[in-house]
């Protein structure tokens, strides 16, 4: 498998390459508790950024750590973008305000806009977040 933009591109028996999501395991995803967030890197070359995991109502969700309405960091580097005490996604930058459970903006400019979420897949008591390259 090899990087190609935010692809990851494998090859393929037949002569021909397809594209496969890239799984990342996040560390301590399995274990994390009711309303806790956890922060991971994503690694791609080609648009190094972050992500991260919540659980609400005994569920994980994983999303870019990154504001729709411009391409910041929600938490502007500073934490957590989940603010346990509000229950919501905090854009530090606009004091946008979303909705931890479905990542659609409830108030401030990117309203009506959603955070990119990530699919999630638990293996072995392991947490992966598929890096999706036709989600976007």
């Amino acid at each position: 498998m090899v990087w190609r933009g935010r692809r990851v591109v494998q090859r393929a028996s037949f002569g021909y390459a397809r594209a496969v999501a890239p799984k990342l395991r996040i560390e301590g995803g399995a274990t994390l508790g009711e309303r806790a967030c956890l922060k991971f890197r994503i690694d791609d070359p080609a648009d190094p950024r972050e992500g991260f995991l919540v659980r609400i109502d005994g569920e994980l969700r994983a999303f870019e750590n990154r504001c729709p309405h411009w391409e910041v960091d929600l938490d502007l580097g500073l934490g957590d973008p989940y603010l346990a005490d509000l229950d919501r996604i905090f854009c530090r930058n606009h004091a946008a305000v979303f909705d931890p459970r479905t990542g659609r903006c409830e108030s401030g400019p990117p309203l009506g806009r959603s955070i990119r979420q990530f699919p999630i897949v638990v293996e072995g008591g392991e947490v992966y977040v598929i890096l999706d390259p036709f989600e976007e």
